[in-house]
């Protein structure tokens, strides 16, 4: 952010920013948040006034449009809205925190004080009446006391409350900061930390294999019929893929129109016959535009699997999966091809 808003306005912006989101149909990705918290905040007016314009002639948000948006208006350097607004919460939470000691520390000093002197008071008067007075007292700085710490103590659970809400932004950011936004799958940051674990794995019960699969001539589809027809192509194939494969596999998508795939818990026959019913899948499928229902014709993709083998690096396990994709390509594509056929 340009300039450095309170943690009040921080929070508020931030609760603002996430239904916006949802309203337009965008998913509560790091630059969504981005785009959007500068939107509402006012941080640049250049872009509060380009999306008003958008939202009243009633465009829809389109991830390219959100990209564009971002890179225009924000630039690269950008500290995402999200991880800020989070940071902004936990300084209040701290805050809060030290608020609630606070009380019980001042609260707790002034009691031991108080003790002290009705003890001083006790030792040096043997007088009934005085005594009785000196009761009353420690009753009334008792019940002072009991106060103060019912005030600490609903200052804590208000601060639990917002730690909870917290650990639940920090669980969403992550998340969004993991996921592809056109397609819901996993980013290519994701794969990355992902493939590392895989490869470095030094208690593996199972051996994993790596699929690259790539959408046939998708330049094509690009050229003939436009890049909002190539999105939903992406997402179709995306949906198959999770519908297919199931959610216990790791499925990112790699970069434009290629895709990653680690399967885990199978063998390179099962593996090979799960890429090849995604790749008969998408063959048989009959895709339309939604506008005209004009048909887009037949769209095939290819793959290649590696199965990881001792010594491989995270570049000879992907390079060898690529070298089978680009196999396939070669030989004709709409095929699935693995590295040791």
């Amino acid at each position: 952010m340009q300039k450095q808003d309170s943690v009040t306005q921080a929070s508020e912006y931030l609760r603002q920013t996430i239904p916006m989101l949802s309203r337009h149909g965008l998913k509560p990705t790091p630059l969504n948040y981005a785009v959007f918290y500068s939107y509402i905040s006012g941080e640049s007016q250049a872009l509060k006034e380009r999306i008003k314009n958008i939202i009243d002639q009633k465009q829809s948000f389109s991830a390219t449009l959100m990209n564009d948006l971002h890179e225009k208006y924000l630039g690269g350097g950008v500290v995402f809205a999200a991880q800020e607004g989070v940071q902004q919460g936990l300084k209040k939470i701290i805050l809060e925190f030290s608020e609630g000691i606070k009380i019980i520390n001042d609260g707790t000093q002034e009691f031991d004080t108080s003790l002290v002197s009705h003890s001083e008071e006790l030792s040096s008067t043997s007088d009934s009446d005085a005594t009785k007075m000196i009761l009353q007292q420690i009753m009334q700085d008792t019940r002072a006391m009991s106060k103060s710490a019912q005030a600490a103590q609903e200052k804590m659970e208000e601060t639990n409350l917002e730690i909870n809400r917290i650990k639940e932004e920090l669980e969403a950011v992550k998340k969004t900061a993991e996921e592809d936004a056109l397609t819901g799958l996993k980013n290519r940051g994701a794969f990355d930390s992902f493939i590392y674990q895989v490869v470095h794995e030094s208690n593996r019960s199972t051996t994993p294999h790596l699929i690259m699969l790539d959408i046939d001539h998708f330049k094509r589809i690009n050229d003939n019929f436009g890049h909002l027809v190539g999105d939903r192509v992406i997402r179709y194939i995306s949906a198959l893929m999770r519908q297919i494969i199931g959610e216990e596999h790791h499925i990112a998508r790699y970069g434009g129109e290629e895709f990653a795939i680690v399967i885990n818990n199978k063998s390179l026959d099962e593996t090979l016959q799960l890429t090849e019913k995604i790749r008969i899948a998408m063959s048989n499928s009959k895709l339309q535009r939604k506008d005209s229902g004009e048909t887009i014709g037949q769209v095939t993709v290819s793959a290649g699997i590696s199965t990881l083998q001792n010594g491989d690096t995270i570049d000879s396990f992907i390079d060898r999966a690529d070298k089978a994709l680009y196999n396939a390509k070669e030989t004709g594509r709409n095929k699935v091809i693995t590295a040791n056929s």
